[in-house]
């Protein structure tokens, strides 16, 4: 379920001639076309879910039929059951994502054992989103005496295609009544909303992203500091404008049939403050952790908070990945909110630029424990960019002409360029009107963005970075 890819959208097409030759049989009978639209579009989403992937279809419905099916009985149950029924419920819905995702690292890392049986095992695409998505509905569902939807309501809420796989998470509050309403409304003002942030996704993710990610190396010069320098801040652009892309389109997507999603980014590199910043970074995720395990915990009103706020961020690099390098990134993450806050209850407060430059510069130096997955590699590199004598000028000269090949591939620098333009006008937008995306959502903007990505579109295939969690 690839956005980036002409595939899917030509597999939509079938499914949008069956809406209006469905639409034109029932044109008469609102209650049935109701339901027709329910039905088809939890049919797209399975047939694209497994298109996409056979075993996460299977591992999908296997997770959310079970649940249904016990939240149902649990809320039979009274507020002690419940609670039972909760503590069976979420490790028996987790058992897909730990086996998949973390037996071999468990295994290997934590007990020492070497089970080659789990070392090769492909993590089956949006595990991570649909396991977490119906946890949260099993636990509003049954700790706050929330009624029991319909089995198809449910379905869709859970499978509901622009974000099944990669976010956002949504909540049963926000997603579910506006699927139990479900019509496929593709109105003007639908199409005409929605579609400004489908190619402002595209752009995200074709013109930026694909070739911020082609711009990337993975030798390294041990003694060259600005290699690694550079690399960091390739990736802090690509991962923002890959998973920002993905969840733009998904956006946009629900838009054109009537459903509005979480905006799942907020601009979050024009953030002055790291508190700020995990705000307006994949803010369904932070949201999740922070109301099923870190007000759980006791959130800031204990002693210990510094401690929830540590353990929430361990659990969120461990999220993302089966590696230490996800857990110490985590760890840093964490270690920044902690040092904020204490900060920020000394009553000292940061001019906004320089708040700024400090929390982007962190940010570019922590996305590195993010993508070196390989530790002796990742503890050269902290080697050397601690190293003074790796920021040699003629290093710098090295990178800048040859190694970042600048005169073979000229679309690098204008890339990034562009990066910086998109980012500079979500800052202006912000200032200006309260929406990060508002300048680029603008119908000029959206021409030239298609414009642009004609001209730099990269055929080499890269998918969207957040399949692999």
């Amino acid at each position: 379920m690839d956005f980036s890819t002409a595939s899917f959208w030509y597999s939509l097409l079938p499914a949008i001639l069956l809406l209006a030759a469905g639409d034109w049989i029932l044109r008469t009978r609102h209650t049935a076309r109701q339901r027709f639209h329910k039905w088809l579009i939890l049919s797209l989403s399975l047939v694209l879910l497994g298109i996409a992937n056979e075993t996460t279809l299977v591992i999908f419905l296997s997770v959310t039929i079970s649940a249904y099916f016990l939240c149902r009985w649990g809320c039979k149950l009274s507020m002690r059951g419940r609670k039972w029924l909760l503590g069976c419920l979420i490790p028996l819905l987790l058992l897909p994502l730990i086996y998949y995702k973390y037996g071999y690292f468990f295994g290997h890392a934590i007990f020492q054992q070497e089970w080659s049986t789990l070392r090769d095992l492909i993590i089956p695409i949006g595990i991570s989103f649909y396991t977490f998505q119906v946890i949260g509905f099993c636990i509003d569902t049954l700790m706050r005496n929330e009624s029991m939807p319909k089995w198809l309501d449910y379905m869709n809420f859970c499978a509901y295609f622009p974000q099944i796989v990669a976010g956002p998470i949504e909540r049963r509050a926000d997603l579910l009544p506006q699927v139990q309403k479900m019509e496929l409304a593709c109105t003007r003002s639908n199409l005409e909303q929605g579609i400004p942030y489908i190619i402002l996704g595209l752009f995200f993710k074709l013109a930026l992203a694909d070739n911020l990610a082609f711009a990337m190396w993975n030798t390294y010069d041990w003694g060259n500091a600005w290699v690694v320098w550079i690399n960091n801040i390739l990736f802090t652009f690509r991962i923002y404008f890959d998973f920002g892309g993905y969840g733009l389109t998904a956006y946009g997507l629900a838009r054109c049939m009537g459903i509005t999603l979480r905006m799942n980014f907020m601009s979050p590199y024009t953030a002055c403050n790291i508190k700020d910043f995990w705000r307006r970074w994949h803010t369904s995720l932070t949201q999740w952790f922070t109301d099923y395990i870190y007000f759980s915990l006791g959130g800031s009103r204990t002693k210990r908070w510094a401690l929830n706020m540590l353990f929430v961020f361990l659990v969120s690099g461990l999220w993302h990945g089966a590696g230490w390098n996800f857990i110490i990134w985590g760890g840093l993450a964490g270690l920044a909110l902690v040092i904020h806050r204490l900060f920020h209850n000394a009553g000292l407060r940061l001019w906004a630029p320089l708040g700024w430059l400090i929390t982007f510069g962190y940010m570019v130096f922590v996305w590195m424990f993010f993508y070196i997955t390989d530790t002796d590699t990742l503890w050269k590199n902290l080697q050397t960019i601690f190293t003074l004598d790796c920021y040699c000028i003629r290093g710098a000269i090295a990178t800048l002409s040859w190694q970042f090949r600048l005169i073979y591939s000229c679309y690098i620098p204008v890339t990034l360029a562009l990066s910086a333009v998109c980012i500079i006008a979500e800052a202006i937008s912000w200032k200006k009107t309260g929406s990060p995306y508002a300048l680029l959502l603008r119908p000029i903007s959206c021409g030239i963005m298609v414009a642009i990505m004609m001209l730099l579109y990269n055929p080499t295939p890269n998918q969207f970075i957040y399949f692999a969690f």
